[in-house]
């Protein structure tokens, strides 16, 4: 997997970042633990909605010398320590069996910014309370000993090392609600139409907007990823392309051609290869996906 040119920047940062916290935290001696100051490892990434965040965290987990097992969380699905719902584990307990299984997690917190409810509520305080927590790099209450692969169970003191010396944390997000005016809202990527600003919102300034029991747990210096340009949809479309049944490629470019110049001003994102997708897919007969499955070409997905 490579990444695209407008997220290249962005993973070099959050890899840099990563490589050299596990870095610190290796072998017998914690380098980290005999400074008089503590870094701040957790890091923010901001890009606009179809940009591929979670694409660019899937390739910094994996990148040498970071090497650790991806866990990504949604904060829109977190349920909180004590609430027990039928087929839903506690969020907490689901990263801390994670980080008690792994040697290194790289663990991302996605929707961030969904952790912030303008209704005041009471839900949204307690998800905001064990995020707040864990970001301190302690466990919320409530979380109780979980068992590792050896089905042993791992006292609390433990895993809270683990979760100190072993658990980089990446936070993504859109943060739309805090951009809501017109002029913020084209420059961060959000209901732009053809001719507006490219005029980008600094790190800085996304950083002033945040509430700030968050942006004080997370490293001040935001990632920042742009959106995409046609360029760069050209390349996905390309890529796209080249791993498609022969039957559909052009169809496929076609419907792309037709939809591309609306996609670029609307600022879509990626997820206009997914309605091209359909379009060309809904066209065709039954009979026709049918020769596709019996040739067993996969479809992939975008």
């Amino acid at each position: 997997m490579e990444p695209l040119e407008h997220q290249k920047s962005a993973l070099a940062e959050i890899v840099n970042r990563a490589r050299t916290y596990f870095a610190g935290n290796s072998g017998t001696f914690n380098l980290f633990k005999n400074l008089p100051v503590q870094p701040r490892w957790a890091t923010i990434l901001c890009a606009p909605t179809g940009s591929g965040k979670t694409m660019v965290a899937c390739m910094a987990a994996e990148a040498q010398f970071v090497e650790a097992s991806l866990l990504r969380v949604s904060v829109s699905g977190w349920v909180p320590c004590g609430a027990h719902q039928r087929g839903a584990k506690e969020t907490i307990c689901v990263i801390a069996e994670h980080v008690a299984r792994n040697a290194r997690t790289f663990l991302v917190l996605d929707e961030i910014d969904k952790a912030y409810a303008t209704n005041g509520d009471a839900w949204q305080s307690y998800i905001r309370g064990e995020i707040y927590e864990l970001l301190d790099r302690r466990w919320p209450t409530g979380l109780r000993e979980v068992e590792d692969e050896n089905d042993c169970e791992i006292p609390i003191e433990k895993l809270t090392q683990k979760l100190q010396e072993s658990v980089f944390m990446l936070s993504i997000g859109t943060f739309q609600g805090w951009f809501d005016t017109s002029h913020s809202r084209r420059a961060i990527g959000f209901d732009a139409t053809a001719g507006t600003t490219t005029e980008e919102i600094s790190a800085v300034q996304i950083a002033e907007l945040m509430p700030r029991e968050l942006a004080n747990r997370h490293n001040s210096t935001i990632v920042r990823m742009p959106e995409l340009t046609e360029a760069d949809y050209r390349n996905i479309v390309q890529e796209t392309i080249d791993k498609l049944p022969e039957q559909l490629r052009v169809s496929y470019q076609q419907e792309v051609d037709r939809r591309i110049q609306g996609a670029v001003a609307a600022k879509k994102g990626v997820r206009f290869l997914e309605e091209a997708m359909m379009a060309v897919l809904v066209k065709l007969a039954p009979t026709q996906l049918q020769v596709l499955l019996e040739k067993k070409e996969v479809i992939p997905e975008i």
